[in-house]
């Protein structure tokens, strides 16, 4: 999150699969968390939850994060095309073809993440990236 304040916030383009995924990775962790905690932390987890889907929301109203739709048959075919040249030799997920497919379908001017592979990928398709140090 700092490496995205000294950016000075930009805007960012949020996808249904954006939403999707950060959605997701919010609720699997609480999957996780409860699993392993004695039912009377379990509370905790929830409201955490809870706190993250409330600021992503926010986020979202307040115009940090663009809801912008996509051509997901185009991005498909774009992800075939960066797969069968990258795949082989870097181990990409299906996904994070994807991710770099939209980026390329959008013109994006800046690309952030915090996966080391999805950087790889999107430098090699021209796009300027900053990688994101994962804080959590």
């Amino acid at each position: 999150m700092s490496e995205y304040r000294r950016l000075l916030l930009p805007r960012l383009f949020y996808l249904p699969l954006h939403a999707l995924e950060v959605e997701n990775a919010a609720r699997q962790k609480a999957f996780h968390q409860r699993r392993s905690l004695p039912s009377g932390e379990r509370e905790q987890v929830t409201r955490e939850k809870t706190a993250v889907l409330s600021r992503l929301k926010w986020m979202v109203e307040r115009g940090q994060f663009v809801e912008v739709a996509a051509d997901w048959e185009n991005a498909a075919l774009r992800a075939r095309a960066l797969s069968a040249k990258h795949t082989e030799s870097t181990g990409a997920r299906s996904l994070d073809l994807l991710h770099i497919a939209f980026a390329l379908e959008l013109g994006c001017e800046l690309f952030l993440t915090t996966d080391q592979c999805q950087a790889r990928l999107a430098r090699a398709e021209g796009l300027k990236v900053v990688t994101i140090a994962d804080e959590d």
